[in-house]
């Protein structure tokens, strides 16, 4: 049938989810392969009919989503907190949708998911909705365009996204100190003219202007700090498929909006997962199994802590021993050059 037989089917593993992603991915491949296998082999019993075809292309496209905020998340490099809230809203969105399919499988499978995702989607940090912000790439219209795909228009969780946003913003402005050189020149310019003109106003007039001087450098610097937020949010969006690197973007525009760029510093600290989806497969592989499948994750985190404890154990006493023979070596080289370099007394002439 022309087809690459490298691909290979794949088996499906009740304990991972995806390998049955895998299975019907590579079954969808090698579909024809398989009605012509019908065709010409009486043995072959086992084809699937066209409407079992069309229900499994279903289930792989439906799985897809879940299998992309996979790979989102499992990068060999850490993903930043921005990455959640778009990969997290496809797959809700998905839900949704196939919970209004026509197809009666489709549809109560994609109930009882959407049930169980409901209540983590219910209880998820809205600080992941805020960073997404700080994406130079979505902002706030895609968290404007995500309450509205699934809640319509004026959705209240948008509004509290949206003050949260702005409230924590300003929690940043208020605890950072005016350090620009206006300012400096501001209150030395005031002070050298109060100083000129001390002859002729009293000391009370004096400090009522110094006053004056202080509120309204305090107000100019309070309103450049609110307007960078303002600022960031009207400039047009940078092309969504972009690869940007969000650390590097805030880096280089931490002069240009300095306390937005320290709140995104702080958020994008945030960890997408509290651990390393590619550590958690490699390792938890070997402790999670068909007859160890239904260990608490306190359990998992335990065994997988006491793992590299031992093994950790283990290199600082082979290291010491290598260094305890290394030592041992350096000390025998040294006497024995010692002894060959020393010469036997020769008695004197006189003697």
């Amino acid at each position: 049938m022309s087809l690459d037989g490298k691909k290979g089917l794949r088996h499906d593993v009740p304990t991972r989810w995806n390998s049955t992603f895998f299975m019907l991915e590579s079954a969808i491949f090698y579909r024809r392969a398989f009605c012509h296998l019908e065709l010409t082999d009486s043995n072959f019993k086992h084809c699937l009919s066209t409407s079992e075809w069309e229900k499994v292309e279903k289930i792989n496209t439906f799985l897809g989503a879940f299998y992309d905020s996979t790979c989102e998340f499992s990068g060999t490099k850490y993903p930043t907190a921005n990455l959640y809230f778009p990969a997290v809203f496809m797959i809700y969105l998905t839900l949704k949708r196939h919970s209004e399919n026509e197809d009666d499988y489709m549809r109560n499978m994609s109930c009882q998911m959407l049930a169980k995702f409901e209540k983590y989607w219910s209880e998820f940090n809205v600080l992941l909705a805020i960073v997404v912000i700080l994406d130079p790439r979505y902002k706030l219209h895609f968290v404007d365009f995500s309450y509205t795909k699934l809640y319509g228009n004026g959705s209240l969780e948008f509004l509290n996204v949206r003050t949260k946003m702005t409230s924590l913003f300003m929690e940043y402005s208020s605890s950072s100190a005016p350090t620009s050189s206006t300012t400096t020149f501001e209150r030395s310019s005031s002070r050298t003219e109060s100083e000129s003109s001390s002859g002729r106003w009293n000391r009370v007039n004096t400090q009522v202007f110094q006053e004056f001087d202080s509120f309204g450098s305090n107000e100019f610097a309070a309103h450049m700090q609110k307007s960078q937020l303002k600022l960031y949010l009207d400039e047009p969006s940078t092309y969504r498929n972009a690869k940007i690197d969000i650390l590097s973007f805030w880096k280089g525009n931490e002069f240009r909006y300095p306390d937005l760029a320290c709140m995104a510093r702080d958020i994008l600290s945030v960890p997408v997962s509290t651990v390393a989806s590619e550590s958690t497969f490699s390792v938890g592989g070997r402790i999670i199994d068909q007859f160890m499948s239904a260990l608490k994750p306190d359990i998992v985190e335990a065994l997988v802590c006491t793992r590299d404890w031992l093994y950790g154990e283990e290199a600082e006493v082979e290291g010491t021993q290598e260094m305890n023979e290394l030592t041992e070596n350096i000390m025998e080289l040294e006497k024995n050059t010692n002894e060959d370099t020393t010469l036997p007394s020769v008695p004197s002439v006189g003697s």
